[in-house]
């Protein structure tokens, strides 16, 4: 009995656990399976209703239906691209923000040579333009060292 209690909290975690990727992926899949399965359903319908030889208006329909469905799928198809691409430029965005971020050895050995010269985590932050951490942790490892 208790864990019938505890499978919303376990489903909760996992989900919270997931990243944006894996939720994308998981929410496009499930429309996916929920495609497949109803052509699957639609299918079966029409195999159940017995040996019907179809007139030319009935093959004509069955066919103007099947491009609605191919079309419907295409347009979901179309969607999951968009919106992977929009995926994919956002990651992009980030890794460029990324390595812009990204601070050059110089420019810690020149925090190391001011620190080094007796200045405090919070004068080097301001000098340098470094995180009030990265200042501490400099200082921290000078006096360390001295």
């Amino acid at each position: 009995m208790e864990t019938s209690h505890q499978l919303p909290s376990l489903i909760g975690n996992w989900f919270n656990s997931l990243g944006e990727a894996s939720l994308l992926g998981l929410l496009l899949s499930v429309v996916g399976v929920g495609l497949l399965l109803f052509a699957l359903k639609s299918r079966r319908a029409h195999q159940e209703d017995g040996p019907h030889i179809p007139t030319a208006d009935e093959k004509i329909a069955l066919l103007e239906k099947k491009i609605e469905q191919q079309n419907s799928a295409m347009s979901l198809l179309g969607e999951r691209v968009t919106a992977l691409e929009e995926y994919l430029e956002m990651i992009g965005i980030r890794q460029e923000r990324q390595n812009t971020d990204k601070k050059d050895v110089r420019f810690y050995q020149q925090a190391i040579g001011l620190a080094d010269q007796g200045l405090s985590a919070e004068e080097l932050a301001q000098r340098c333009g470094i995180s009030s951490s990265e200042a501490d942790l400099i200082t921290m490892l000078y006096q360390k060292a001295n």
